[in-house]
């Protein structure tokens, strides 16, 4: 086999697998390391990349994209939460930071394909390529690739899709590689621990407090930033009560919390947009599919129209069942079976 393929690799088990698996099949491999935070771990992240590929023969060569991070995932991260957003900054940096880098550096070296190390598959159908949730349910990670596009597709490979993370650590144990057992194959972001720690050290702006309504207006208590704060969220609530209050809306523009009881964070109607489409709508036999509204959510049926009906982007999602905190800012990604059709941001 002459095929090239330049690798997303990390420093973790996965993309190293993933790495061996394409030598083992007769690609000829180079890594490709994104230098994306700058921070003390990623630079121990890269030492360790550097030394597995050595010993695979492969070598690496490494893009520094700190400051494409910042203007698209670190500003997407604190805008979000300042409109009472919920990101999902894995969604959106796979494509716009790691496979948008990965398929220019690839086109500048003249190489065929670009891999990296998700659970999920391609599938290719004539000159169509499908995106399918990954063979093992348990670390599946289709959801967080329905941004890609179908042209994006084409040129990729995921060698990890058709095995279990039991698998991949048993290749581990045979490479000599358990140090990396403990180390997931996901990129050192820009905070570790909690997300609300990120705003104590930022602009006060992150920390304005403001009033906790009940759904019927009646205050409550106060919050200290409306970016502390997410829908379903319990705790750090501050308010006692007979049951439980959960955060069921985040009014941005008013800087108000809005909290209620449990039975009120079922929604059974979702707003979704900016929606990618892997498979064009049209060529779907119908607009039902299972969805997920959170990567850890197990996907349930719903339909789907468009309020809009020339406007594929944006898409109306009725469950059958009423799902629980559906939370403005993260995605839901439609799927049609194994087949993940596309995705969007949920706005309402």
């Amino acid at each position: 086999m002459n095929e090239s393929v330049l690798v997303l690799v990390s420093g973790g088990v996965d993309s190293s697998i993933a790495t061996h698996i394409l030598r083992e099949q007769g690609f000829r491999v180079q890594g490709l390391f994104l230098r994306m935070t700058g921070l003390a771990q990623e630079e121990q992240a890269l030492e360790r990349t550097l030394h597995i590929c050595d010993s695979f023969g492969v070598r690496v060569r490494v893009e520094d994209v700190r400051d494409r991070f910042r203007k698209d995932i670190i500003r997407y991260f604190e805008k979000s939460y300042l409109s009472g957003l919920t990101p999902n900054c894995c969604c959106v940096c796979n494509w716009r930071i790691k496979i948008q880098t990965g398929l220019e550096v690839l086109k500048q070296l003249g190489m065929d394909f670009l891999a990296t190390g998700h659970y999920a598959r391609i599938q290719r159908k004539g000159k169509q390529s499908l995106l399918l949730a990954g063979r093992d349910p348990k670390k599946d990670q289709s959801y967080f690739l329905h941004q890609l596009r179908p042209k994006a597709l084409e040129r990729m490979i995921l060698p990890l899709g058709d095995i279990s993370k039991e698998e991949v650590k048993k290749m581990a144990e045979r490479l000599g590689l358990l140090g990396l057992l403990d180390v997931e194959s996901q990129d050192i972001c820009f905070f570790k621990g909690d997300y609300r720690a990120y705003f104590q050290g930022a602009s006060q702006a992150f920390l304005r407090p403001g009033p906790i309504v009940t759904t019927e207006g009646r205050r409550v208590g106060t919050h200290h930033g409306i970016c502390s704060y997410t829908v379903g969220q319990r705790r750090g609530l501050g308010i006692s009560d007979a049951t439980p209050f959960y955060v069921m809306e985040i009014r941005a523009d008013e800087n108000v919390i809005v909290v209620g009881k449990k039975e009120e964070l079922f929604k059974k109607d979702v707003l979704v947009e900016d929606v990618n489409w892997i498979v064009e709508p049209e060529a779907c036999s119908s607009l039902r599919f299972n969805v997920k509204i959170r990567s850890r959510h197990r996907a349930v049926p719903a339909i789907l129209t468009f309020p809009r009906k020339k406007d594929k982007t944006r898409v109306k999602v009725r469950f059958d069942a009423a799902q629980r905190a559906v939370t403005p800012g993260q995605f839901a990604v439609f799927y049609a079976g194994q087949v993940v059709a596309g995705g969007g941001r949920i706005c309402a």
